[in-house]
């Protein structure tokens, strides 16, 4: 029996990474930060080789230092994406890329000079070392048509995409996420959370919650995340009366109980503000600061003026998208807009690309392909695929069977460049993670 249990595991695992593989990786970009004034935009970028391994390599069959230094930005190779271009910009990166040795692929009318709408937008497509994208941005720093622009968004998101070392603070307490991968472990207070698992109900409650939330710590959570009202597609809004009543109670006694940071999993600034108040130290906001409920961006106020933390997440009314990947990270990066603009420190935002809001199975695939296009935004990524419908559909399981389904998506989460993973089952997702770690920092 053991055995058949076993093979079910490795098939289910398997299946799941196999899925995400088999649909090809590309790459596409963002970023903000409190020193530049530009939004990182329509670019992605994918990456041949990663700066550190390629130093590595070169000291390792004896290259000169001076010599490394001379060649490493020859060496590094990126395919970069830019959206929403005119003509005008688009035919002029495409001759200095050429100039430099490089390429760009455009369309045919923008080779050809047959422009037919001057209103159209293009795309272009880079493909270049380091050195010659660099030569590339001091160039377009020089030219018209706000292509100084278009360089400097472009120089912020390489910068961020290789960097990938995101700082990460949390209260008063700084997160080294270069060294580990931190785990957020869940728990809900609703009677009908889409996982089954909640927990809602009197003094049962309280105690239920502060029991699973002393074994998930034990399993290796870094983080609570606490919820009381379900956002999960077809759920009930609750009002803010009833959010109280299941969250406060459990609050009030958990930040007695534990010494982990806890976040709360609300999109009402009433409530996330008291929950500060007692003791939580982050909000996880479905609506990433946007939400259509608060336009007057209550929620920024209220974690600007509490310092807190902020997990800020992509979401939208509706799965209509024309760029997935660049819609997405344009979203993401005005939510980091607003959470500066009103007070939130750039060191205490996290981005989450919305696994299951308002997208399709297909537009989360391809999310979880290209999940490491968020690295140009500069800030720590948390990826929360626990037991959800992707997974059921590329499996054909219920709820309560979907463990190795989630497992596959943090694995390839963290290689793609994910930090932070939100999930139910800690105890195992926490030693598929801790083996991740030890893979991706080896040297």
């Amino acid at each position: 029996m053991q055995l058949k249990i076993n093979k079910i595991v490795r098939n289910r695992a398997f299946k799941a990474l196999f899925f995400l593989w088999k649909q090809g990786i590309t790459g596409e970009l963002w970023n903000r930060s409190n020193e530049v004034s530009s939004i990182i935009k329509r670019i992605t970028i994918d990456q041949a080789l990663k700066a550190k391994r390629l130093r590595g390599e070169m000291e390792r069959i004896g290259v000169d230092p001076r010599g490394i230094e001379i060649m490493e930005d020859k060496f590094e190779h990126f395919v970069v994406k830019l959206y929403g271009l005119t003509f005008r910009q688009a035919a002029i990166i495409k001759q200095e890329m050429l100039a430099r040795g490089a390429d760009a692929a455009v369309s045919w009318q923008v080779c050809s000079w047959a422009q037919s709408n001057s209103e159209a937008e293009y795309e272009v497509m880079l493909g270049g070392t380091l050195r010659q994208l660099r030569q590339l941005v001091t160039k377009l720093k020089q030219q018209p048509f706000k292509l100084a622009e278009v360089a400097q968004r472009l120089e912020e998101a390489l910068g961020n995409y290789r960097n990938n070392q995101p700082k990460l603070t949390i209260g008063d307490a700084y997160y080294d996420l270069s060294e580990r991968t931190l785990i957020m472990g869940i728990i809900n207070l609703t009677p009908d959370s889409f996982s089954k698992d909640g927990l809602h109900g009197g003094q049962h409650a309280v105690d239920a919650a502060i029991e699973q939330a002393q074994r998930m710590i034990e399993a290796g959570a870094d983080i609570l995340d606490i919820g009381a009202e379900s956002t999960r597609p077809g759920g009930t809004a609750v009002s803010e009366e009833e959010e109280a009543a299941r969250l406060f109670p459990v609050l009030k006694e958990l930040v007695r109980a534990v010494k982990v940071p806890i976040s709360i999993d609300t999109y009402k600034p009433a409530i996330a503000e008291k929950a500060l108040e007692i003791g939580a130290t982050i909000i996880n906001d479905i609506w990433g600061l946007r939400s259509p409920y608060d336009p007057e961006h209550r929620m920024a106020k209220v974690a600007g003026e509490a310092k807190a933390t902020v997990v800020l997440m992509h979401n939208q009314s509706q799965p209509e998208y024309k760029w997935l990947m660049s819609e997405v990270i344009d979203s993401i990066s005005e939510s980091i807009e607003i959470a500066l603009k009103h007070g939130v420190e750039l060191e205490k935002t996290i981005i989450d690309p919305g696994i299951g809001f308002a997208k399709n199975y297909e537009d989360n695939l391809k999310i979880l392909q290209n999940l490491n296009e968020l690295k140009v935004l500069g800030r720590p990524i948390l990826l929360g695929t626990s037991r959800k419908s992707v997974i059921g559909l590329t499996l054909n399981l219920p709820v309560e069977e979907r463990l190795e389904g989630t497992i596959a998506t943090v694995v390839w989460g963290v290689a793609q460049g994910a930090r932070i993973i939100r999930v139910h089952d800690v105890q195992a997702v926490s030693r598929a993670i801790k083996m991740c770690d030890a893979i991706r920092k080896y040297e």
